[in-house]
C-alpha cells in the first residue's frame, strides 16, 4: 500500500511539475515579479469575505441532502467543508472528499457510504454549473455551441437522470442483489457488508427525488457559483484584467475550475496556472499577468482553508493523520476483530 500511494503522489507531482514548466516557458520571471508587485490586493479582502459565505453555502447545501436521514448542525457541516478543502489543497487525487466525510462522521456519526454519496450529490450539481457557465460562455463570447459543449450538457442532464432512476428503483435492486447475487458469496461477512453500504450510499441520493429540494439545490449551487464569479472577478481586477468583464471572468473560472479535475499535486500547482494562460490568451492577457493571477487566486484559497481548517482540527483534537489512520481501522474492522479472537483462543 505504501508504494502504491508514494507511486499516485509521484505521478501526480510528474503531472504538475510538466504542467508548470508548459505554463511558464513563455514567462520571464523578471516580469512576472514585477506584475506580482504591482498587484492592488486590497481587492483581496472582500474576495476573502466572499469565500467564507462560500463555504458557508456549501455547508447548506450538504445539510439540505442529509436532511433525508436527519438534522446536522451547522457547525459540523461547516467545519467538515473547510477540513476537506484543505486537504484537497495539500493532498493528491481530489482524497479531501474522503477527508471531508471521515471529519464529518467523526463530529456527527454518520454512515460513510451516505456521506460520500451526498459529497457526490455535490459535485454533480458542480457539474450542472459549470455546464451551464460552458454555454454562457460560449454564447456571450460569441462561439458557435458546437458538439463539444452539447455533448457536456447532455452528458451531465444525462447522467443526472440516470442517478434519478437508480434511486427510485433503489429497493428492487436491494430486492435483487439480496436474492440473486449475494448468496453466490455463500454467506461470507463482506456481503452482508456491501448490501448495507450499498443501502445506505443510495439513501444519501434520496434528495435526488425530491422536486421542492432539488429546486432548493439548484438554487443554492447557482448562489454558490454566483459567489465564485464574483470572487473571481475580485482576483482578475487585482491585476487590472478589466476588459470582457463577463467574458473573462467566466473564461478564467471555467478553465481552471476543469483543470482542477486533473490528478496533480499539491492544490493543482502547475495544471490551474496552464489553464489560466490558456483562458486569458484569447483576451491578450500576457503570459506573465495569467500566472501572475492564477498564483494570487490558490494562495488565497489556500491561505484561507488551513488556517480555518487548522483552527478546526485543532479544536476537535484531531489531524489528517489521525483521519486517515481512522480510514484504515475502517477498511478492515471484522479482520481485527477475527485477528484478535485467534491470538485470545486456546
Amino acid at each position: 500500500m505504501g508504494r502504491r500511494r508514494w507511486a499516485n503522489f509521484g505521478i501526480a507531482i510528474a503531472i504538475s511539475g510538466a504542467a508548470l514548466f508548459f505554463a511558464l516557458r513563455h514567462v520571464s520571471l523578471h516580469r512576472l515579479g514585477h506584475v506580482l508587485w504591482k498587484g492592488h490586493y486590497g481587492w483581496l479582502l472582500p474576495a476573502s469575505l466572499i469565500l467564507f459565505f462560500i463555504y458557508g453555502l456549501r455547508a447548506l447545501f450538504w445539510g439540505q441532502t442529509l436532511s433525508v436521514t436527519r438534522r446536522v448542525s451547522f457547525y459540523s457541516l461547516y467545519s467538515s467543508v473547510i477540513v476537506g478543502t484543505m486537504a484537497n489543497n495539500i493532498l493528491p487525487f481530489r482524497a479531501g472528499e474522503m477527508i471531508r466525510a471521515l471529519y464529518a462522521r467523526k463530529l456527527e456519526n454518520l454512515p460513510l457510504p451516505l456521506l460520500l454519496s451526498t459529497i457526490f450529490i455535490e459535485r454533480l450539481f458542480d457539474l450542472v454549473s459549470l455546464s451551464l457557465l460552458l454555454f454562457l460562455f460560449l454564447t456571450t463570447g460569441g462561439q458557435p455551441l458546437g458538439h463539444k459543449g452539447l455533448w457536456v450538457i447532455g452528458g451531465t442532464f444525462g447522467l443526472f437522470a440516470g442517478l434519478y432512476a437508480l434511486v427510485q428503483g433503489r429497493e428492487r435492486i436491494l430486492a435483487f442483489l439480496d436474492r440473486s447475487v449475494l448468496p453466490l458469496a455463500r454467506g461470507h461477512h463482506l456481503a452482508g457488508r456491501f448490501l448495507s453500504m450499498l443501502e445506505q450510499a443510495l439513501h444519501g441520493l434520496s434528495s435526488l427525488t425530491s422536486p421542492v429540494l432539488l429546486l432548493r439545490l439548484f438554487l443554492t449551487s447557482l448562489l454558490i457559483w454566483f459567489l465564485t464569479l464574483l470572487f473571481t472577478w475580485f482576483c482578475l481586477i487585482t491585476f487590472d484584467v478589466t476588459q470582457s468583464p463577463v467574458e473573462v471572468t467566466l473564461a478564467f473560472l471555467v478553465f481552471t475550475n476543469l483543470a482542477l479535475l486533473v490528478p496533480s499535486s499539491p492544490g493543482g500547482i502547475g495544471v490551474v496556472q496552464l489553464a489560466a494562460v490558456y483562458a486569458l490568451a484569447p483576451f491578450h492577457v500576457s503570459d506573465n499577468r495569467a500566472v501572475a493571477l492564477s498564483l494570487v487566486n490558490q494562495a488565497l484559497v489556500i491561505a484561507v482553508s488551513a488556517i480555518l481548517g487548522y483552527l478546526f482540527m485543532t479544536r476537535s483534537h484531531l489531524s489528517l493523520a489521525s483521519i486517515k489512520n481512522q480510514a484504515m481501522e475502517m477498511a478492515l474492522p471484522e479482520e481485527s476483530a477475527e485477528t484478535a479472537g485467534r491470538k485470545e483462543g486456546p
